[in-house]
């Protein structure tokens, strides 16, 4: 099992238990490189690196997530910048695509033991430069002051940078089930705007060249937008970037987010937008079918076709998807959770010239490259995940009971590293183009408060060298970090 991504949040009780960085059943996002056989690697871009190296850390008293800038070399406290704070109920911190600023929203939830006094929903911007908290810009209210905003539960990831990093988007409710999408300016320039959602929603997207703000969702079954959707009633709601007038909803090919009588997100499908914001991609999470969303052309956006990822229908029927898109654009990877031998197709690639579905590894859920192409990364997943793992007596070396995290010579696929062997509990991600940095948690340990024992260890990205290693006295992961895959 792994952590969230390194820009996961930290406190947070159920529903909002999928933004947890401890949370179960969570794998990371990622976008993987292309193996022999199918083409050009799909190289990770050179993601800007953030200002500074992150640990955050959960606080039991008083509540909160404490902020540390660390060494990248030593993993050691920086000297003179003391911890900041995060107050309990916020939402995460997430670092903008520059690498100068990170947001967080203050007041993302309720919890009347946590934070009985939380404020409505604020955004609270870090100068990763300087250290220094920049003024906080409330969310205003559009509601009775009895009624206040809060971060929206359905949506895993609520809060996301414009391409630009001048902006940031959120999706609110209240207790009365208004939903809106806001555009903060966090320059200044013009006050936080927002508008109205009827629906609900489960995921937010930006294209990543600024083209389109995208919101999955679905009509609700009854009267109440917080419950459940409607099976098979899914669509993309594309909005304008800058004004946020609702440009079009594209129905899916009876995409579904959640199973009859559950709420959303107990089914997840996987979602992808083309690097150029082209097309909007998204994979059913209970039937192998992808989905493909012309949007060249603003309000004329429309469902291109929908692609079948195997022969036949599935077994049983699986709950989870994962989808990422190559750098350029070209081929698509995607990864399901099956539920019996017959569903397990391993990872699979589809040329989006051609639409030509492949199964490119048997094992292996995610597969990165650096952004020089020289390394791949592999991650197996755990054998809860893997309906055809074979008996304990017949496991080789990628069979393990844990997730597994592994770097390759992408020319001649041999293994070079194993960052990660049989663990239950990891994160892990780059620091600019020569620092890795692994997370784990040691398995059946815990401390004297009962948080789990971790161990963040730092590796030199070009030999693979382990460089340094700190012990974490609390629940901690690193929150600046760019995504391996």
């Amino acid at each position: 099992m792994l952590f969230d991504s390194p820009r996961a949040s930290f406190e947070k009780p159920s529903p909002y238990r999928r933004l947890r960085v401890f949370g179960i059943g969570v794998v990371l996002a990622c976008t993987v490189a292309c193996l022999p056989g199918t083409g050009p690697g799909a190289q990770t871009p050179k993601a800007p690196q953030a200002a500074r190296l992150v640990l955050g850390s959960i606080e039991t008293n008083p509540r909160g997530t404490l902020l540390r800038a660390v060494d990248p070399d030593t993993l050691a406290d920086v000297p003179g910048l003391d911890p900041l704070e995060l107050p309990a109920c916020s939402s995460s911190l997430k670092v903008q695509p520059a690498g100068g600023l990170a947001v967080a929203v203050i007041g993302a939830f309720e919890d009347a033991q946590r934070c009985p006094d939380a404020p409505g929903a604020t955004l609270r911007v870090l100068d990763l430069n300087t250290w220094t908290w920049k003024p906080d810009i409330p969310l205003p209210a559009t509601a009775s002051a009895d009624d206040p905003l809060r971060l929206d539960a359905t949506n895993p990831a609520p809060i996301a940078w414009s391409a630009d990093g001048r902006s940031v988007y959120a999706l609110t409710t209240t207790p009365s089930e208004q939903r809106r999408l806001w555009l903060v300016d966090l320059g200044g320039a013009s006050q936080p705007m927002s508008v109205a959602i009827d629906f609900v929603p489960a995921r937010l997207d930006i294209a990543p060249n600024g083209s389109a703000v995208f919101v999955l969702g679905g009509q609700a079954a009854g009267n109440s937008r917080q419950g459940a959707v409607v099976a098979g009633s899914a669509f993309v709601a594309i909005y304008d970037p800058r004004t946020l007038v609702e440009r079009v909803r594209v129905p899916l090919s009876g995409l579904s987010l959640g199973l009859q009588d559950a709420p959303t997100g107990s089914l997840s499908p996987g979602v992808a937008v083309a690097p150029d914001g082209s097309r909007y991609f998204v994979v059913h999470a209970d039937r192998p079918v992808l989905d493909v969303v012309d949007t060249r052309a603003p309000r004329l956006e429309r469902l291109e076709r929908s692609v079948s990822l195997r022969d036949g229908p599935s077994t049983l029927g699986t709950r989870s998807a994962w989808l990422g898109v190559s750098p350029d654009g070209s081929r698509l990877y995607t990864w399901r959770r099956a539920e019996t031998p017959a569903d397990d197709l391993g990872l699979q690639v589809v040329d989006v010239g051609t639409w030509r579905v492949q199964t490119i590894d048997a094992v292996a859920e995610r597969m990165g490259s650096s952004s020089d192409g020289r390394w791949l990364f592999e991650l197996d997943p755990p054998d809860f995940l893997r309906a055809g793992i074979p008996p304990p007596q017949q496991r080789g070396p990628r069979d393990r009971t844990g997730a597994r995290l592994s770097v390759l010579d992408a020319v001649t696929r041999t293994e070079v590293a194993v960052l990660a062997g049989d663990q239950t509990f990891f994160s892990a991600g780059l620091y600019g183009a020569d620092r890795f940095y692994v997370t784990e948690v040691t398995r059946g340990q815990r401390g004297a408060d009962g948080t789990p024992v971790a161990t963040t260890v730092a590796y030199d990205a070009t030999s693979w060298h382990e460089i340094a290693r700190r012990s974490l006295d609390m629940p901690s992961t690193l929150l600046s970090l760019s995504l391996p895959w």
